[in-house]
């Protein structure tokens, strides 16, 4: 049985789901799907073509599916879509979509998104992920499973973060952060693989093992590889990856980023018909059924 406070507006044509709690003051507009045990502390407002999962938490004054900020948005009913067991804390904001690229804002699964982040419009968020207080995404950005974005940090429009990766605090992100890597510093700079998040979700000392001499391939620019370009790098590494699914996955990455002189994947896909089948496929994040 759901608890909902007499204090706030519920439209009678939301769909809200069985033992769900939500406080005073709070907005539920008509085309909202709040599934089961989702809590809603006091102001929290939710609104637009909106599907949210089970077991959400939402903290004051978080606001979820409000119209795009976005001069291309001509009122269109474009959708945001939140999976299962994401936190959203204070002041936190969700976009939706605009006409382009699908027209969906997507959150995957158990995402804690901290005090006051930011997921623009048409950004797509897989599993596990963690933004940190104040960190800002522009529009259509990706962010795969497993990345853990620190605090006060902004993201530039059509960036893409790789899974199990790492971004220091404070770093201004202008391009794609590839997969299992740390990144920090301004300009921002592949640090080093994310040893201590890998070996946290379970990575073997052998994955690990292969993922720095992956780095060191790749990122060093000393040694008998500082003569080759990238390309010749990715090349040398696909040959050595011996089926290591990680480090086909991570050359895929590198080699799409590459492809833009903006060093981010996505702006090459721009220009594609099929752009929403390659900002969805190219960076395996898949729909999930909510």
């Amino acid at each position: 049985m759901s608890n909902i406070s007499e204090l706030s507006s519920i439209s009678p044509e939301a769909t809200i789901g069985h033992d769900v709690t939500i406080g005073p003051f709070c907005v539920i507009g008509p085309d909202v799907t709040l599934g089961n045990g989702c809590e809603l502390f006091n102001h929290v407002t939710i609104t637009g073509n909106t599907t949210i999962g089970c077991n959400n938490v939402f903290y004051p004054n978080s606001v979820v599916g409000i119209a795009p900020q976005d001069l291309k948005y001509k009122g269109a009913p474009t959708e945001t879509i939140v999976g299962d067991n994401n936190v959203f804390r204070e002041n936190v904001t969700v976009h939706r979509g605009t006409e382009i690229a699908g027209g969906i804002t997507k959150i995957g699964n158990n995402n804690l998104l901290m005090v006051g982040c930011h997921v623009a419009h048409d950004c797509i968020l897989g599993d596990y992920i963690l933004l940190g207080n104040l960190t800002c995404l522009a529009g259509h950005v990706i962010i795969e499973d497993h990345a853990v974005v620190s605090a006060l940090i902004g993201v530039h429009h059509f960036v893409s973060i790789g899974r199990y990766s790492y971004i220091g605090g404070m770093t201004p992100i202008r391009r794609d952060v590839p997969p299992y890597m740390k990144v920090s510093g301004d300009p921002q700079e592949v640090i080093c693989v994310n040893n201590e998040g890998l070996k946290r979700n379970g990575f073997s000392e052998i994955e690990i093992s292969a993922l720095k001499d992956a780095h060191r391939l790749l990122y060093r620019t000393k040694g008998d590889t500082a003569t080759l370009t990238m390309q010749q790098r990715l090349n040398q590494l696909e040959t050595d990856s011996d089926g290591c699914q990680h480090l086909t996955h991570l050359c895929r990455f590198v080699s799409l980023s590459c492809a833009s002189k903006f060093s981010r994947g996505q702006e090459a896909a721009r220009q594609d018909s099929s752009e929403d089948r390659v900002r969805k496929d190219s960076f395996e994040i898949r729909s999930k059924s909510i």
